[in-house]
């Protein structure tokens, strides 16, 4: 009954969705409704997914988490009375203004679209699978964790270097302003060492069965990672993290408890306030307020809102902005190397308010935004549809050890695309194979020289008998 529930629900969601059209079109919904409507289409495919997908247990459900975060929170905001006007773009202009109703309207309907394109693919072809079985890859712990600890200073020292420079060169918007010269300031084979860390934790974690264990690798990657937070550069750890969760519940056939979720979500959103405040000379002391966040982050509603708005500024360079982007985890970029048509996020924000691009301040991309870009509702629609397929395979992989691992290196910067480049997760992909070959060739050097050593200690053990 899996396949005629799942259609049901795809099929009312896409009823109300027209329903909400319709009466937008007549003129019956303000946009203002038309948000409120949209917050609460979102809310409860969120709350559905994960339900369906027992308790989280799928990428989808953290990727509606993220779309709902980053395009919708202004208008959760708006919902729970703390923004007066969600719909209007006011990131990064000195001069905040209004799109039409129409572009409102694509807007809203692009964004839900997305998440239903998103979800029914998903949804369509779930099974409950089991947690991997670990027997074989476990064999590769002592050599993970040689790894981990070697490489740990060299990150400790790549880490305190990109800090030194920030500090001297302007804090945190020097990691946009002169992030080549701040990467060239590490040494070739320092950078080198640092890139084996991150992959090197992550089969730990993927791998390791001890608690213990886990804790101690964890707290120390963090540690070392905590650098990087001062600076104000909070997404790559934040996504990291919900990676982390997804890898523990696939590893867990346990239910998960939503009060836990909900205080681990909590914990995340009071940190990475702490971080924004940190970043913009605030006091970090200062009252936490969780609409004031949700309203901060829901900023990229803006950038989709003037990606749809100026389509025909953006489209021409459509090609420009694919490849970019396929080289992002290759190439360091920063505003010094910019040109028109290099990435829609430095595009939109350099479109909004120049000064404050060339200062080093950026709106983050959107790829409904650039969806829209692409392809107009059809690209919307085309692209969340494989978007949702491709979860589903990252799913579906997460029953083996191996292919989990590449799953939980890949999975923050899919995460993380409703503020974000449609492929820059592809160009990371190709930088984590080729990142675990490099693992690879280490493993057997590894076994080659534990032969060494077996047959060097069998052999003095038989001299020494003789």
């Amino acid at each position: 009954m899996a396949v005629p529930a799942a259609v049901f629900e795809v099929l009312v969601y896409l009823c109300l969705v027209g329903m909400g059209t319709l009466c937008f079109l007549l003129g019956w919904m303000t946009p203002e409704g038309a948000g409120v409507l949209t917050v609460l289409l979102l809310a409860s495919l969120l709350v559905l997914a994960w339900n369906r997908f027992d308790q989280g247990r799928h990428p989808c459900f953290l990727f509606l988490c993220t779309l709902m975060f980053f395009q919708g929170g202004g208008l959760l905001a708006y919902c729970l009375g703390a923004e007066d006007d969600p719909l209007r773009v006011q990131i990064m202009t000195p001069n905040p203004f209004y799109v039409s109703r129409d572009t409102i309207g694509i807007v809203l309907l692009s964004l839900a679209l997305s998440a239903i394109c998103v979800y029914a693919p998903c949804r369509w072809n779930y099974q409950k699978l089991p947690p991997p079985d670990y027997v074989e890859v476990r064999r590769y712990l002592p050599y993970l964790y040689l790894v981990f600890f070697a490489t740990l200073p060299v990150q400790l020292l790549k880490n305190y270097l990109y800090y030194q420079y920030a500090l001297e060169n302007g804090g945190y918007t020097s990691i946009f302003l002169y992030h080549s010269a701040m990467v060239a300031n590490v040494p070739l084979l320092a950078r080198l060492l640092a890139a084996l860390t991150l992959p090197a934790f992550v089969a730990i974690f993927v791998f390791e069965h001890r608690k213990k264990q886990l804790f101690v690798v964890t707290f120390l990657y963090f540690l070392t990672a905590s650098l990087i937070l001062l600076l104000g550069s909070r997404a790559a750890a934040f996504t990291l993290v919900l990676a982390l969760w997804y890898v523990a519940r696939i590893k867990s056939m346990k239910k998960a408890r939503i009060i836990k979720l909900a205080a681990f979500l909590l914990i995340l959103l009071m940190l990475g306030d702490a971080v924004s405040k940190l970043r913009g000379g605030e006091e970090v002391g200062t009252t936490f307020s969780l609409l004031r966040v949700l309203e901060a982050q829901g900023g990229s509603l803006n950038v989709t809102e003037v990606a749809v708005k100026y389509r025909n500024l953006f489209s021409p360079h459509t090609a420009s902005y694919l490849l970019t982007e396929l080289g992002e985890a290759f190439v360091a970029t920063d505003v010094t190397g910019h040109h028109r048509g290099s990435a829609v996020a430095d595009d939109v924000s350099q479109f909004l308010n120049p000064s404050l691009f060339a200062l080093g301040y950026g709106t983050g991309g959107s790829y409904v935004g650039e969806a829209y870009i692409v392809g107009g509702f059809a690209g919307v629609i085309v692209i969340s549809v494989l978007i949702g397929s491709g979860l589903h395979v990252a799913y579906r992989l997460s029953e083996n050890g191996v292919s989990l691992l590449l799953v939980a290196l890949v999975l923050p910067y899919v995460l993380v695309m409703p503020r974000g480049g449609l492929l820059d997760w592809l160009s990371v992909l190709a930088r984590n194979i080729a990142t675990i070959l490099a693992l690879a060739v280490g493993w057997k050097l590894f076994c080659g020289l534990a032969w060494l050593g077996q047959t060097y200690r069998a052999g003095s053990t038989s001299l020494q008998k003789g």
